[in-house]
Protein backbone atom coordinates (compact mmCIF):
# COMPACT_ATOMS: atom_id res chain seq x y z
CA UNK A 1 0.00 0.00 0.00
CA UNK A 2 2.67 2.41 0.80
CA UNK A 3 4.90 1.64 -2.11
CA UNK A 4 1.61 2.25 -4.19
CA UNK A 5 1.33 5.50 -2.99
CA UNK A 6 4.92 6.33 -3.68
CA UNK A 7 4.01 5.67 -7.12
CA UNK A 8 1.30 7.46 -7.57
CA UNK A 9 2.90 10.36 -6.10
CA UNK A 10 6.03 9.84 -8.59
CA UNK A 11 3.73 10.03 -11.59
CA UNK A 12 1.39 12.92 -9.94
CA UNK A 13 5.46 15.10 -9.99
CA UNK A 14 5.84 14.33 -13.05
CA UNK A 15 2.52 15.59 -14.56
CA UNK A 16 2.60 18.62 -12.97
CA UNK A 17 6.22 19.46 -13.82
CA UNK A 18 4.85 19.10 -17.32
CA UNK A 19 1.76 21.16 -17.09
CA UNK A 20 3.67 23.51 -14.97
CA UNK A 21 7.02 23.76 -17.98
CA UNK A 22 3.93 23.96 -20.83
CA UNK A 23 2.09 26.62 -18.82
CA UNK A 24 5.63 28.89 -18.29
CA UNK A 25 6.59 28.44 -21.83
CA UNK A 26 2.88 29.80 -22.63
CA UNK A 27 3.50 32.79 -20.52
CA UNK A 28 6.96 33.44 -21.88
CA UNK A 29 5.71 33.24 -25.64
CA UNK A 30 2.61 35.42 -24.54
CA UNK A 31 5.20 37.69 -22.84
CA UNK A 32 7.53 37.74 -26.01
CA UNK A 33 4.57 38.22 -28.29
CA UNK A 34 3.25 41.01 -26.04
CA UNK A 35 6.66 42.97 -25.81
CA UNK A 36 7.03 42.36 -29.75
CA UNK A 37 3.53 44.00 -29.91
CA UNK A 38 4.20 46.80 -27.61
CA UNK A 39 7.40 47.13 -29.52
CA UNK A 40 5.79 47.15 -33.12
CA UNK A 41 2.55 49.67 -31.62
CA UNK A 42 5.33 51.66 -29.77
CA UNK A 43 7.60 51.92 -33.10
CA UNK A 44 3.78 53.29 -35.12
CA UNK A 45 3.22 55.56 -32.27
CA UNK A 46 6.39 57.34 -31.29
CA UNK A 47 8.22 59.04 -34.66
CA UNK A 48 11.38 58.94 -35.56
CA UNK A 49 13.40 61.93 -35.77
CA UNK A 50 14.44 63.85 -38.50
CA UNK A 51 17.05 63.03 -40.76
CA UNK A 52 19.12 64.51 -43.23
CA UNK A 53 18.87 61.14 -45.64
CA UNK A 54 14.96 62.66 -45.32
CA UNK A 55 16.04 66.15 -46.74
CA UNK A 56 14.21 67.84 -43.40
CA UNK A 57 11.04 68.27 -46.61
CA UNK A 58 7.49 68.24 -45.19
CA UNK A 59 5.19 66.14 -47.27
CA UNK A 60 2.37 66.39 -45.10
CA UNK A 61 0.51 68.24 -42.05
CA UNK A 62 -1.76 67.59 -38.58
CA UNK A 63 -4.28 69.54 -37.45
CA UNK A 64 -5.45 68.15 -34.61
CA UNK A 65 -6.83 69.62 -30.96
CA UNK A 66 -5.14 70.63 -27.91
CA UNK A 67 -7.15 68.51 -25.67
CA UNK A 68 -7.51 69.51 -21.66
CA UNK A 69 -4.93 68.34 -19.26
CA UNK A 70 -1.97 68.47 -22.49
CA UNK A 71 0.85 70.08 -21.59
CA UNK A 72 3.89 71.10 -23.82
CA UNK A 73 6.22 68.80 -22.36
CA UNK A 74 3.74 65.82 -23.09
CA UNK A 75 3.39 66.89 -26.32
CA UNK A 76 7.77 67.00 -26.48
CA UNK A 77 7.84 63.33 -25.01
CA UNK A 78 4.86 62.24 -27.32
CA UNK A 79 6.48 63.39 -30.53
CA UNK A 80 10.48 62.04 -29.26
CA UNK A 81 11.76 65.48 -28.96
CA UNK A 82 13.68 65.52 -25.68
CA UNK A 83 12.89 66.97 -22.23
CA UNK A 84 15.88 69.21 -22.10
CA UNK A 85 14.16 71.19 -24.85
CA UNK A 86 11.53 72.22 -22.61
CA UNK A 87 13.88 72.63 -19.85
CA UNK A 88 16.10 75.05 -21.37
CA UNK A 89 13.51 77.43 -22.11
CA UNK A 90 14.41 80.76 -19.84
CA UNK A 91 11.37 80.61 -16.69
CA UNK A 92 9.63 83.90 -18.51
CA UNK A 93 8.97 81.35 -22.14
CA UNK A 94 7.66 78.51 -19.47
CA UNK A 95 5.06 81.26 -18.05
CA UNK A 96 3.93 81.83 -21.35
CA UNK A 97 4.10 78.20 -23.21
CA UNK A 98 1.54 77.29 -20.20
CA UNK A 99 -1.08 78.90 -21.74
CA UNK A 100 -2.20 76.79 -24.49
CA UNK A 101 -6.19 77.07 -24.81
CA UNK A 102 -7.46 73.40 -24.24
CA UNK A 103 -9.37 72.83 -27.90
CA UNK A 104 -6.93 75.05 -29.78
CA UNK A 105 -6.14 73.90 -33.89
CA UNK A 106 -2.83 72.90 -33.26
CA UNK A 107 -0.59 72.60 -36.51
CA UNK A 108 2.23 69.68 -37.04
CA UNK A 109 4.33 69.00 -40.36
CA UNK A 110 6.26 66.05 -40.61
CA UNK A 111 8.76 64.31 -43.18
CA UNK A 112 8.17 60.93 -45.09
CA UNK A 113 9.12 59.25 -42.05
CA UNK A 114 6.60 60.95 -39.38
CA UNK A 115 9.40 62.81 -37.90
CA UNK A 116 8.34 66.48 -36.19
CA UNK A 117 9.67 68.89 -38.28
CA UNK A 118 7.57 71.85 -36.76
CA UNK A 119 4.96 72.51 -34.98
CA UNK A 120 2.68 75.53 -34.02
CA UNK A 121 0.17 75.93 -31.06
CA UNK A 122 -1.73 79.20 -30.75
CA UNK A 123 -1.21 80.58 -27.27
CA UNK A 124 -4.10 83.35 -27.71
CA UNK A 125 -5.02 85.64 -31.07
CA UNK A 126 -1.27 87.32 -31.64
CA UNK A 127 1.33 84.42 -30.79
CA UNK A 128 2.01 81.12 -31.12
CA UNK A 129 4.78 78.32 -29.39
CA UNK A 130 6.67 77.56 -32.80
CA UNK A 131 8.90 74.37 -32.26
CA UNK A 132 11.22 72.96 -34.77
CA UNK A 133 13.64 71.10 -35.65
CA UNK A 134 17.23 73.35 -36.23
CA UNK A 135 19.14 70.82 -38.93
CA UNK A 136 22.32 73.38 -37.84
CA UNK A 137 22.35 72.09 -34.68
CA UNK A 138 20.56 68.92 -35.28
CA UNK A 139 18.69 69.61 -32.63
CA UNK A 140 14.97 70.83 -31.81
CA UNK A 141 14.40 74.66 -30.83
CA UNK A 142 11.15 76.38 -29.08
CA UNK A 143 10.17 79.83 -29.83
CA UNK A 144 7.29 82.52 -29.51
CA UNK A 145 7.10 83.88 -32.52
CA UNK A 146 3.28 86.19 -33.43
CA UNK A 147 0.99 84.88 -35.35
CA UNK A 148 0.75 86.87 -38.34
CA UNK A 149 -2.48 86.95 -39.87
CA UNK A 150 -4.37 87.70 -43.02
CA UNK A 151 -5.71 91.12 -42.33
CA UNK A 152 -8.99 92.69 -44.02
CA UNK A 153 -11.20 95.78 -44.02
CA UNK A 154 -14.79 95.05 -44.45
CA UNK A 155 -17.63 97.25 -44.59
CA UNK A 156 -21.10 96.56 -43.99
CA UNK A 157 -24.89 98.09 -45.09
CA UNK A 158 -27.63 96.44 -43.61
CA UNK A 159 -31.28 97.22 -43.56
CA UNK A 160 -33.41 96.76 -40.18
CA UNK A 161 -35.87 94.67 -40.83
CA UNK A 162 -39.52 95.04 -38.62
CA UNK A 163 -38.72 93.06 -34.79
CA UNK A 164 -35.39 93.94 -35.02
CA UNK A 165 -32.46 96.38 -34.41
CA UNK A 166 -29.25 97.31 -35.67
CA UNK A 167 -27.24 94.13 -34.33
CA UNK A 168 -29.60 91.80 -35.37
CA UNK A 169 -29.14 93.39 -39.14
CA UNK A 170 -25.32 93.36 -38.98
CA UNK A 171 -25.37 89.61 -37.49
CA UNK A 172 -28.28 88.79 -40.25
CA UNK A 173 -25.51 89.91 -43.16
CA UNK A 174 -22.30 88.77 -41.68
CA UNK A 175 -23.03 85.81 -39.67
CA UNK A 176 -19.71 87.28 -37.12
CA UNK A 177 -21.14 86.67 -33.76
CA UNK A 178 -18.01 88.23 -32.03
CA UNK A 179 -18.54 91.39 -34.26
CA UNK A 180 -22.25 91.61 -33.12
CA UNK A 181 -21.14 91.28 -29.52
CA UNK A 182 -18.39 93.94 -30.41
CA UNK A 183 -21.11 96.02 -31.82
CA UNK A 184 -22.86 95.97 -28.88
CA UNK A 185 -20.34 96.79 -26.61
CA UNK A 186 -19.91 100.01 -28.51
CA UNK A 187 -23.71 100.84 -29.56
CA UNK A 188 -25.01 102.56 -26.54
CA UNK A 189 -27.23 105.23 -28.87
CA UNK A 190 -30.83 105.15 -27.63
CA UNK A 191 -32.10 106.19 -31.29
CA UNK A 192 -35.74 105.11 -32.21
CA UNK A 193 -34.72 102.91 -35.81
CA UNK A 194 -37.96 101.49 -37.66
CA UNK A 195 -37.57 99.31 -40.52
CA UNK A 196 -35.80 100.44 -43.79
CA UNK A 197 -33.27 102.42 -41.57
CA UNK A 198 -30.09 101.48 -42.26
CA UNK A 199 -26.65 100.48 -40.18
CA UNK A 200 -23.67 100.50 -41.60
CA UNK A 201 -19.95 99.22 -40.17
CA UNK A 202 -16.61 99.86 -41.68
CA UNK A 203 -14.30 97.69 -39.17
CA UNK A 204 -10.69 94.92 -40.01
CA UNK A 205 -10.73 91.51 -39.73
CA UNK A 206 -7.98 89.52 -39.18
CA UNK A 207 -8.06 85.75 -40.78
CA UNK A 208 -6.15 82.51 -40.54
CA UNK A 209 -7.04 79.61 -42.52
CA UNK A 210 -9.82 81.06 -44.16
CA UNK A 211 -11.22 81.42 -39.85
CA UNK A 212 -11.78 85.12 -38.43
CA UNK A 213 -9.34 85.14 -35.21
CA UNK A 214 -9.41 87.19 -32.38
CA UNK A 215 -11.84 90.18 -32.27
CA UNK A 216 -12.92 92.24 -35.30
CA UNK A 217 -11.82 96.10 -34.79
CA UNK A 218 -14.55 98.84 -35.30
CA UNK A 219 -13.14 101.69 -36.78
CA UNK A 220 -16.81 103.50 -37.45
CA UNK A 221 -20.50 102.92 -37.17
CA UNK A 222 -23.47 104.99 -38.48
CA UNK A 223 -26.70 104.07 -37.60
CA UNK A 224 -30.00 106.09 -39.42
CA UNK A 225 -32.79 107.28 -37.44
CA UNK A 226 -35.40 109.40 -39.20
CA UNK A 227 -33.49 109.85 -42.17
CA UNK A 228 -30.25 111.39 -40.34
CA UNK A 229 -27.44 109.07 -39.62
CA UNK A 230 -25.73 108.57 -35.87
CA UNK A 231 -21.84 107.98 -35.54
CA UNK A 232 -19.40 106.53 -33.27
CA UNK A 233 -15.54 105.58 -33.77
CA UNK A 234 -13.20 103.25 -32.73
CA UNK A 235 -10.53 104.88 -31.53
CA UNK A 236 -7.81 103.65 -28.51
CA UNK A 237 -9.56 100.81 -28.18
CA UNK A 238 -12.73 102.70 -26.67
CA UNK A 239 -15.42 104.27 -28.56
CA UNK A 240 -16.60 107.93 -29.01
CA UNK A 241 -19.81 109.51 -30.74
CA UNK A 242 -18.90 112.88 -32.65
CA UNK A 243 -18.08 114.76 -29.89
CA UNK A 244 -15.45 113.12 -28.66
CA UNK A 245 -17.15 111.46 -25.17
CA UNK A 246 -16.74 108.15 -24.28
CA UNK A 247 -19.69 105.67 -24.81
CA UNK A 248 -19.20 102.86 -23.10
CA UNK A 249 -19.28 102.44 -19.57
CA UNK A 250 -17.40 99.44 -18.83
CA UNK A 251 -14.18 99.72 -17.04
CA UNK A 252 -11.70 98.00 -14.68
CA UNK A 253 -9.89 99.18 -10.74
CA UNK A 254 -6.45 98.38 -9.90
CA UNK A 255 -6.61 95.32 -8.75
CA UNK A 256 -3.83 95.16 -5.94
CA UNK A 257 -2.23 98.18 -3.83
CA UNK A 258 1.32 98.01 -5.15
CA UNK A 259 4.48 99.56 -3.82
CA UNK A 260 5.79 100.05 -7.96
CA UNK A 261 5.14 98.49 -11.33
CA UNK A 262 8.01 96.47 -11.96
CA UNK A 263 7.16 95.24 -15.60
CA UNK A 264 4.71 97.05 -17.97
CA UNK A 265 3.07 95.32 -21.06
CA UNK A 266 4.98 94.63 -23.92
CA UNK A 267 3.64 92.97 -27.35
CA UNK A 268 7.37 92.41 -28.27
CA UNK A 269 6.15 92.19 -31.82
CA UNK A 270 8.26 91.53 -34.52
CA UNK A 271 8.44 90.43 -38.29
CA UNK A 272 8.97 86.89 -37.76
CA UNK A 273 11.75 87.04 -40.63
CA UNK A 274 13.86 89.38 -38.81
CA UNK A 275 13.43 87.48 -35.44
CA UNK A 276 11.07 88.00 -32.46
CA UNK A 277 11.24 90.17 -28.94
CA UNK A 278 10.00 87.80 -25.86
CA UNK A 279 6.27 89.35 -25.34
CA UNK A 280 5.05 90.63 -21.99
CA UNK A 281 1.32 90.25 -21.56
CA UNK A 282 0.56 91.56 -18.90
CA UNK A 283 1.37 94.54 -16.15
CA UNK A 284 3.58 93.19 -12.95
CA UNK A 285 2.52 95.28 -9.98
CA UNK A 286 5.01 95.14 -6.91
CA UNK A 287 4.24 94.38 -3.49
CA UNK A 288 4.43 92.24 -0.32
CA UNK A 289 3.32 89.01 0.05
CA UNK A 290 0.08 88.62 1.43
CA UNK A 291 -1.45 92.12 0.12
CA UNK A 292 -5.19 91.50 -0.52
CA UNK A 293 -5.94 91.30 -4.46
CA UNK A 294 -9.38 92.50 -5.54
CA UNK A 295 -11.36 91.57 -8.85
CA UNK A 296 -10.60 94.50 -11.06
CA UNK A 297 -14.70 94.33 -12.92
CA UNK A 298 -17.20 92.40 -11.91
CA UNK A 299 -17.50 89.22 -13.70
CA UNK A 300 -17.85 85.44 -13.50
CA UNK A 301 -14.31 83.19 -12.51
CA UNK A 302 -13.54 80.48 -15.06
CA UNK A 303 -10.30 79.74 -13.37
CA UNK A 304 -8.84 79.17 -9.81
CA UNK A 305 -6.06 76.80 -9.27
CA UNK A 306 -2.47 76.23 -10.43
CA UNK A 307 -1.18 76.55 -13.69
CA UNK A 308 2.05 76.17 -15.06
CA UNK A 309 4.13 79.13 -14.84
CA UNK A 310 2.17 81.47 -13.29
CA UNK A 311 1.40 79.21 -10.02
CA UNK A 312 -1.72 80.08 -8.13
CA UNK A 313 -4.52 81.87 -10.46
CA UNK A 314 -7.49 83.53 -11.11
CA UNK A 315 -9.05 84.68 -14.75
CA UNK A 316 -12.35 85.93 -14.10
CA UNK A 317 -14.70 86.72 -17.11
CA UNK A 318 -16.34 90.02 -17.88
CA UNK A 319 -19.19 91.55 -20.56
CA UNK A 320 -17.75 92.45 -23.49
CA UNK A 321 -15.90 89.34 -24.31
CA UNK A 322 -12.91 91.36 -21.62
CA UNK A 323 -10.98 88.70 -19.21
CA UNK A 324 -8.63 89.50 -16.41
CA UNK A 325 -5.78 87.26 -15.09
CA UNK A 326 -4.28 87.03 -11.74
CA UNK A 327 -1.45 85.11 -11.08
CA UNK A 328 1.76 84.10 -8.80
CA UNK A 329 -0.86 84.15 -5.67
CA UNK A 330 0.49 83.29 -2.55
CA UNK A 331 -3.64 82.08 -1.68
CA UNK A 332 -6.70 81.99 -3.48
CA UNK A 333 -9.53 83.30 -1.36
CA UNK A 334 -12.23 80.57 -0.89
CA UNK A 335 -14.73 81.66 -2.59
CA UNK A 336 -12.78 82.51 -5.69
CA UNK A 337 -14.05 78.90 -7.43
CA UNK A 338 -15.12 78.39 -11.21
CA UNK A 339 -18.44 79.62 -11.83
CA UNK A 340 -18.86 82.10 -8.75
CA UNK A 341 -20.13 85.48 -9.64
CA UNK A 342 -18.16 88.56 -8.29
CA UNK A 343 -18.45 91.90 -7.98
CA UNK A 344 -16.01 94.71 -9.13
CA UNK A 345 -13.52 95.08 -5.66
CA UNK A 346 -14.43 91.46 -4.04
CA UNK A 347 -11.30 89.66 -2.72
CA UNK A 348 -10.38 86.66 -5.04
CA UNK A 349 -6.51 86.14 -3.46
CA UNK A 350 -3.45 87.44 -1.92
CA UNK A 351 0.24 88.39 -3.31
CA UNK A 352 3.10 85.93 -3.91
CA UNK A 353 5.67 84.35 -5.91
CA UNK A 354 4.55 80.92 -6.47
CA UNK A 355 5.06 79.56 -10.20
CA UNK A 356 7.75 81.16 -12.30
CA UNK A 357 8.57 84.45 -10.29
CA UNK A 358 11.66 86.21 -8.98
CA UNK A 359 9.97 87.95 -5.85
CA UNK A 360 6.24 88.26 -4.59
CA UNK A 361 3.84 90.46 -6.91
CA UNK A 362 0.54 90.31 -8.83
CA UNK A 363 0.87 89.55 -12.85
CA UNK A 364 -1.89 91.01 -14.05
CA UNK A 365 -3.37 90.22 -17.51
CA UNK A 366 -6.47 91.78 -19.53
CA UNK A 367 -7.46 90.68 -22.39
CA UNK A 368 -10.07 90.86 -25.36
CA UNK A 369 -11.74 87.82 -27.13
CA UNK A 370 -8.57 85.99 -26.40
CA UNK A 371 -6.31 89.26 -27.56
CA UNK A 372 -3.82 90.49 -24.89
CA UNK A 373 -4.30 94.37 -24.51
CA UNK A 374 -2.39 96.68 -22.16
CA UNK A 375 -4.13 96.88 -18.53
CA UNK A 376 -2.99 100.31 -17.71
CA UNK A 377 -5.38 101.77 -20.63
CA UNK A 378 -8.41 99.75 -19.66
CA UNK A 379 -7.90 101.05 -15.83
CA UNK A 380 -9.97 104.19 -15.30
CA UNK A 381 -12.34 104.71 -12.56
CA UNK A 382 -14.73 107.70 -15.32
CA UNK A 383 -15.04 107.59 -18.59
CA UNK A 384 -12.40 109.10 -20.54
CA UNK A 385 -12.52 113.01 -21.77
CA UNK A 386 -10.27 113.62 -24.78
CA UNK A 387 -7.85 116.54 -24.16
CA UNK A 388 -4.77 117.90 -25.65
CA UNK A 389 -2.79 115.87 -28.58
CA UNK A 390 -5.66 113.02 -28.36
CA UNK A 391 -8.27 115.32 -28.99
CA UNK A 392 -6.87 116.81 -32.03
CA UNK A 393 -5.81 113.20 -32.72
CA UNK A 394 -9.46 111.55 -32.58
CA UNK A 395 -10.55 114.87 -34.37
CA UNK A 396 -8.47 113.98 -37.28
CA UNK A 397 -9.15 110.44 -37.12
CA UNK A 398 -13.01 110.80 -37.14
CA UNK A 399 -13.46 113.22 -39.93
CA UNK A 400 -11.35 110.28 -42.28
CA UNK A 401 -13.26 107.81 -41.32
CA UNK A 402 -16.63 109.78 -41.42
CA UNK A 403 -15.85 110.92 -44.87
CA UNK A 404 -14.95 106.93 -45.70
CA UNK A 405 -18.19 105.53 -43.99
CA UNK A 406 -20.44 108.15 -45.67
CA UNK A 407 -19.09 107.73 -48.84
CA UNK A 408 -19.61 103.78 -48.89
CA UNK A 409 -23.46 104.35 -47.67
CA UNK A 410 -23.79 106.80 -50.57
CA UNK A 411 -22.21 103.91 -53.24
CA UNK A 412 -23.02 100.76 -52.01
CA UNK A 413 -24.98 98.66 -53.91
CA UNK A 414 -27.10 96.55 -51.92
CA UNK A 415 -28.48 93.58 -54.50
CA UNK A 416 -32.52 93.33 -55.51
CA UNK A 417 -34.15 90.74 -52.59
CA UNK A 418 -31.09 91.20 -50.53
CA UNK A 419 -31.31 93.27 -47.34
CA UNK A 420 -27.53 93.77 -47.16
CA UNK A 421 -24.00 94.44 -48.74
CA UNK A 422 -20.51 93.33 -47.71
CA UNK A 423 -17.38 94.59 -49.21
CA UNK A 424 -13.81 93.09 -48.45
CA UNK A 425 -10.38 94.06 -49.21
CA UNK A 426 -7.57 92.78 -48.39
CA UNK A 427 -4.68 94.75 -46.72
CA UNK A 428 -1.23 94.02 -47.41
CA UNK A 429 1.39 91.77 -45.56
CA UNK A 430 3.01 94.73 -42.81
CA UNK A 431 -0.67 95.83 -42.01
CA UNK A 432 0.60 99.53 -42.17
CA UNK A 433 -1.77 101.83 -40.91
CA UNK A 434 -4.81 101.62 -43.40
CA UNK A 435 -2.56 100.88 -46.10
CA UNK A 436 -4.01 98.89 -49.31
CA UNK A 437 -1.49 98.52 -51.63
CA UNK A 438 -1.92 94.56 -52.40
CA UNK A 439 -5.62 94.11 -52.38
CA UNK A 440 -7.36 91.29 -53.95
CA UNK A 441 -10.05 89.59 -54.68
CA UNK A 442 -11.23 87.62 -50.97
CA UNK A 443 -13.00 84.85 -51.99
CA UNK A 444 -9.47 83.44 -53.86
CA UNK A 445 -8.45 83.13 -49.71
CA UNK A 446 -10.06 79.80 -49.31
CA UNK A 447 -9.07 77.98 -52.86
CA UNK A 448 -5.03 79.85 -51.72
CA UNK A 449 -5.27 78.14 -48.79
CA UNK A 450 -6.29 75.13 -50.03
CA UNK A 451 -4.07 74.93 -52.90
CA UNK A 452 -1.46 75.12 -50.28
CA UNK A 453 -2.82 73.24 -47.23
CA UNK A 454 -3.01 69.97 -50.16
CA UNK A 455 0.28 70.52 -50.90
CA UNK A 456 3.78 70.13 -50.07
CA UNK A 457 4.39 73.64 -49.25
CA UNK A 458 2.49 73.56 -46.21
CA UNK A 459 5.84 75.26 -44.58
CA UNK A 460 4.33 78.86 -44.77
CA UNK A 461 2.66 78.08 -41.81
CA UNK A 462 6.39 78.97 -40.73
CA UNK A 463 5.09 82.57 -40.83
CA UNK A 464 1.87 81.75 -39.34
CA UNK A 465 -0.30 82.69 -42.22
CA UNK A 466 -0.54 82.14 -46.01
CA UNK A 467 0.06 84.97 -48.56
CA UNK A 468 -2.50 85.96 -51.48
CA UNK A 469 0.15 85.39 -53.86
CA UNK A 470 2.21 82.95 -55.29
CA UNK A 471 4.88 85.31 -55.98
CA UNK A 472 5.71 87.27 -52.93
CA UNK A 473 5.95 83.62 -51.29
CA UNK A 474 8.54 82.58 -53.73
CA UNK A 475 10.39 85.59 -52.91
CA UNK A 476 10.08 85.82 -48.85
CA UNK A 477 11.43 81.76 -48.83
CA UNK A 478 13.94 82.31 -52.07
CA UNK A 479 15.35 85.38 -50.10
CA UNK A 480 15.75 83.44 -46.50
CA UNK A 481 16.92 80.28 -48.41
CA UNK A 482 13.81 78.30 -47.95
CA UNK A 483 12.85 76.95 -51.08
CA UNK A 484 14.13 74.36 -52.94
CA UNK A 485 13.99 74.87 -56.95
CA UNK A 486 15.43 71.58 -57.91
CA UNK A 487 12.50 69.42 -56.06
CA UNK A 488 9.87 72.44 -56.19
CA UNK A 489 9.61 72.44 -52.41
CA UNK A 490 9.77 74.55 -49.73
CA UNK A 491 12.63 74.22 -47.22
CA UNK A 492 11.19 74.21 -43.19
CA UNK A 493 12.58 76.95 -41.64
CA UNK A 494 14.45 74.92 -39.51
CA UNK A 495 17.62 77.48 -39.17
CA UNK A 496 15.68 80.20 -39.11
CA UNK A 497 13.31 81.57 -36.24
Amino acid sequence: MHALSLVKLYFLSIFSFFIVFAFSQNIKEESSSNTESSNTQANKTIPPKPSQQNGFYAVYAERVKWEYGSTLLGFLTKNNIPEKTYYNLAPEDKELVADVKVDSDVFIMRDSKGALLQAFLPLNAETQVKIFFDSSQNSYTIAIIPIISLHTKQKVLAKIQDGGGPSSALYGATQDSKLNQEFLVAYKLRHTVQKGDRVALVYYRKYRLGKPIGSPEIRAIAVESNKKFYYLFGFQNRYYNEEGKEMANFFLITPVKYRRISSKFSSGRKHPVLGYTRPHYGVDFSAGTGTPIYAAGEGKIIFSGVKGGYGKMVEIQHAGGIKTLYAHMSKIAKNSRPGVFVRQGAHIGNVGSTGLSTGPHLHFGVYKNNKPINPLGQIKTTRRELSGKNKQAFASFSNIAKKEIDNFIANAFIPEGSDSTVVRTLLDFENSEDSENDEGDFSEISSLENKFCCSSALTLLSYGRFLSTTKPILSLFKKQNLFNEKSGQYLLASQSN
